[in-house]
């Protein structure tokens, strides 16, 4: 038996394994930070979550939020369209509003075939209902200010 051949593979051997180990860390990283931008998404998207749910469940927050950001106009038209008050369409935009961002929450997630069936099927039912649809088509905190991926993803959706 020739040693030299056997260090030779040897070396070879050790060599296959420490690439085969960086691959194996770098896909690790590429998961770690996939994990953390997901993470971060979501954080982010609660934090507005509780901000729009505190925004439509107190009555002071929403005069003031109605007020200060020129909603009124939008909201006395979506009151014509519901047949409410102006108050009570803002109360329901802000709602819709929680939904959307929920949604954009699990859309923007690292998901599943399963799980974008899921979201489609929500968004081809509850979007179609008319307060839901006004709220998507007309609400300043809706397409505009989610990302347009997830606003092109919807709109597909509601034209089929």
């Amino acid at each position: 038996m020739n040693w030299d051949a056997v260090g030779a593979v040897g070396e070879i051997l050790g060599a296959l394994a420490v690439v085969l180990t960086l691959g194996y860390l770098a896909r690790q990283v590429h998961f770690a930070r996939e994990a953390a931008a997901d993470a971060n998404r979501l954080n982010r998207a609660n934090g507005v979550i509780e901000m729009v749910l505190a925004t439509a469940t107190n009555t002071e927050l929403l005069d003031s939020v109605t007020k200060s950001h020129g909603l009124a106009p939008f909201h006395e038209a979506y009151a014509e369209q519901l047949g409410t008050t102006p108050a009570e369409a803002a109360r329901s935009d802000w709602f819709h509003v929680y939904y959307f961002w929920l949604h954009w929450s699990q859309y923007a997630s690292v998901t599943s075939a399963k799980d974008i069936a899921e979201l489609e099927n929500l968004v081809a039912g509850f979007y179609q209902i008319p307060a839901v649809r006004y709220s998507w088509d007309h609400s300043p905190y809706a397409k505009p200010i989610l990302e347009p991926e997830f606003v092109g993803f919807v709109d597909q959706i509601l034209q089929s």
